[in-house]
């Protein structure tokens, strides 16, 4: 009986030993509270909690920063938007200025001379104002010029027989130009004497009619 007493008391310190060293011994620099399923969730919440809060922090702040880089973008916006303005305002100012100097230089320039003080009429060994009668000059008698010389020389006959009028001196001037495009043609071949001496002849006839308006005045 007493050997079994012994056994039993043997077991049970055994286990009281092996329990007590399973509660509390921690390892390295003493002992500690054990882990337990309920402190290991209580633990897993405590730190899910600080992350969010460090989470919800690093929001925070990224907002603030955008918030800040939005500001700061507005601010730019309008900054350029004002450079803009006022770049177009100097501009619109410089090209007012500029419009009121021309004026302002037009408006000292003499008037232009009538075309008639410009360009003095054909002397009478060039053209007959009463008959109509015209003497081309030999660098004005090639065939290029043959359809615009009649035409110049019936309207100059009309002239001399019923007048000046707006139809005739239209004739004439047109004419005239058509035949000193034909004549720039040929400079280099006429030579710049010649050249001369042929334009001074078309624009002297180019402005007959009104020669002969004021003769009438």
């Amino acid at each position: 009986m007493r050997r079994w007493c012994l056994i039993l008391a043997s077991a049970m310190g055994a286990t009281v030993c092996a329990d007590c060293h399973a509660q509390w011994y921690g390892g390295w620099g003493g002992y500690t509270e054990p882990a337990t399923p309920y402190s290991s969730a209580v633990r897993a919440q405590a730190q899910m909690a600080l992350a969010q809060g460090a989470a919800a922090e690093n929001y925070a702040r990224a907002s603030i920063a955008n918030e800040q880089a939005r500001s700061l973008y507005l601010e730019n916006e309008a900054r350029m938007l004002e450079i803009r303005r006022q770049q177009r305002e100097a501009t619109h100012a410089r090209n007012e200025q500029r419009k009121q100097e021309q004026k302002e230089r037009a408006a000292r320039r003499p008037p232009p001379k009538p075309r008639t003080e410009r360009y003095p009429r054909l002397s009478s060994d060039e053209i007959d104002p009463l008959t109509g009668e015209i003497h081309w000059p030999e660098c004005l008698q090639g065939d290029d010029y043959a359809g615009d010389r009649k035409s110049v020389e019936d309207a100059l006959h009309t002239q001399a027989e019923l007048g000046p009028g707006d139809r005739t001196t239209k004739i004439i001037y047109d004419a005239s130009h058509r035949m000193m495009l034909i004549l720039s043609r040929s400079n280099s071949a006429l030579g710049s004497e010649a050249y001369r001496t042929c334009r001074k002849f078309l624009s002297s006839l180019s402005v007959e009619g009104d020669h002969a308006r004021e003769a009438l005045k």
